[in-house]
Order: C-alpha cells, then structure tokens, then sequence
C-alpha cells in the first residue's frame, strides 16, 4: 500500500468513527430527554412513536395513519420521526405532540434499541433504513415479516394501504389531510393569484416518471395563449424556457406547506407522479396526473381518496409507456376533454 493509499484510508476510519462516536453521545442525550419525558407522564402516558422520514409525498399520503394512531392512543404522547428538511409537513398536525426531526439513520436506531418508546409505529421499507456511513440499518422486522420491498410494494395496494400493513394498522381508505399555518396561507394570499389558476409540476427526482420538457413548453403555451389560464409551476427547479406574463416560475421559491396552498387555490393541478400530486390530493385540487409504466409495475397506484376514485382526479396512462412516451396531443386532447366537462358541469349547474 502507497503511502498516499493508507493516508486515505485513515483519513475515512477517522471521519467514520469520529461519525459513530459523535452519534452514539447525541443519541444518548436523546434518550435521556425522551426518557425524562416519559418519567414526568407518571405512568398516565404511553411514548408512541410514529416513523415516516422521507419522501415527503410519502408522509403527506401517510398522514391519515397518524389519525388512527391517536385513535388507538387517545391519551399517549405521539412522535413522529421525520427528517428535518419535511419537519413541516408534520409539526402542525393536531394529533401529533411532537415532530422529532431525525439527523440520521444511526441515531434514530439507536434511540430506538434503547426500549425508551413503549410503541413503534415503523412506516420504512426500504433505503431510508440504511445509515450510509456507518453501514447500520434500521430494519423493520414488520414490513420483512410481510415481504414487502421496493421491489414489490405497489402489488400491496397504494401508500396508505402499504403503511398501515407495515404499522399493523387496519387497512381503511381515507384522503390525506394538511395543517397549513395562517402565516403561510397570508403569504401565498399576498400574491393575488387569479381565480383562473392552473398549477403544473414537470419533473420528479426519478426520470423514469417524468415528461419531456419541449411537450411540457408546449402545454404551457397552449393552457395560456388558447384557454387563458395563468399557470405557476412548483418543484425544485424549472427546466422549462417559458416567456409569458402568465406564466409564473414558484421553484425552489416557497415552503412545501406554502407551495401546498397555492395548488389549494388553483383549478387544476397537472403532473406527475411526484411529492406535489400528493399535496394536490391533501388540498382538494382536482389532479390531472400524467403516469406511466414504472420499473416493474406495469400500473400502479399510490393515492388514497378522491384521487384514488378518481372523484378528484385523472390519470392519464396507456398499457405498456413509459410517462415519457406519451405522446403530446393525446395527453393535450385528454386534458382539453376532462376542462371541457368541468366546464359543461359548471354552466349545468348555473343554469
């Protein structure tokens, strides 16, 4: 071994076992505090833990499952363990007393082998259990029990349904719901978006799901110029070159509760299989949601609720594509068909 080599493997063990040290002390301060906690309950309260930490799609469709939890736990003091960046999403919920957001894998099993939660509630599956530095994993001998993988999950039925197997919860449908702040909804109210408001979001942090971006300029476009719809997109970052005093860029720009409230205002959201379809069905806002054949699904079905009956929402998909393979005008004539009937509907019911 060249001397360069064991200076680089010394530098990894050090900052690797610096990590593990690091959180095995911030682990203990941890239980430490959560075991305070349950002393001063004088065995009036349980310590219930709930544990969704990603993605935050997931945890919005996860949500009627913390209702169930409260139902079963009335009096107990309910965690949700949840990462920090979708702390939001769960930190104003009603029937949650706290949201611990979880830094890492590692600490999160070791607070949990130390026994301080009198019940666990593990939602996790699959790589968000596996601490990457450490190599550790948090496994959930449930979902094991049940074999149920990435690889297989969506056969399980949609997300809700897989997390209410995992926590052994009774399997009931229910729509998702969200607890948006007054600050936020001010916030987005501020920016006096107009009634006729159609939210889009275009791509996904899996490219197997997402549309091409010319087919998404061109939809922009027509939504616009031919039916006179001001549209904002949401998501990370846009990759589409829109130029038009009706088109508004929202990417990276607001907080996932705030971006929640401006699809909550809009007529229609179109998109993809993604975290805002998820806030879209959480809201109420109709959904026209363009899917595709997925890894070995070949269709598959995520939602709860309206979007799940299709009350609240269309998915547009053909046997055997791909998202990516749809072709423009028959996406842009099932859209043109499902705004033509709601509009149909409205002057039924004006008449």
């Amino acid at each position: 071994m060249s001397l360069s080599d064991f200076v680089t493997l010394w530098k990894h063990r050090y900052r690797k076992y610096t990590y593990i040290a690091q959180e095995y002390v911030l682990a203990f301060a941890t239980i430490v505090r959560f075991l305070g906690l349950k002393l001063s309950f004088l065995g009036r309260k349980k310590l219930v833990a709930i544990i969704r930490t990603e993605h935050f799609g997931d945890i919005v469709a996860a949500e009627p499952l913390a209702r169930q939890v409260r139902e079963a736990h009335p009096n107990d003091y309910i965690v949700w363990v949840v990462k920090p960046a979708f702390k939001e999403l769960v930190a104003t919920h009603p029937v949650i007393n706290e949201a611990w957001a979880q830094p890492t894998v590692l600490r999160r099993l070791l607070v949990f082998n130390s026994g301080v939660f009198d019940k666990v509630y593990n939602l996790e599956f699959w790589q968000s259990n596996l601490d990457t530095i450490s190599g550790r994993v948090h496994k959930n001998e449930v979902a094991a029990a049940k074999d149920i993988t990435v690889f297989n999950y969506f056969e399980k039925g949609n997300l809700l349904t897989i997390f209410q197997l995992c926590a052994e919860l009774p399997v009931k449908d229910d729509v998702p719901q969200l607890y948006i702040p007054v600050a936020d909804a001010q916030k987005i109210a501020n920016l006096n978006l107009p009634q006729k408001l159609i939210v889009i979001h275009c791509s996904s942090n899996y490219p197997a799901k997402d549309w091409s971006v010319p087919n998404w300029e061109k939809l922009i476009y027509w939504l616009i110029e031919d039916l006179g719809y001001t549209v904002v997109e949401i998501g990370l970052k846009s990759k589409n070159s829109v130029r038009s005093a009706k088109y508004m860029d929202a990417c990276g720009k607001y907080s996932l509760l705030q971006t929640a409230e401006i699809i909550r205002r809009a007529e229609y959201f179109i998109g993809i299989d993604s975290g805002p379809a998820h806030l879209a069905n959480a809201v109420g806002t109709y959904g026209i949601l363009l899917f595709g054949k997925l890894n070995n699904f070949d269709t598959y079905m995520p939602y709860s609720g309206d979007y799940q009956n299709g009350r609240n929402a269309r998915l547009l998909w053909q046997t055997g594509k791909t998202c990516s393979a749809l072709e423009y005008q028959w996406v842009r004539g099932q859209i043109e068909a499902i705004l033509a009937k709601s509009y149909n509907a409205q002057l039924t019911v004006i008449s």
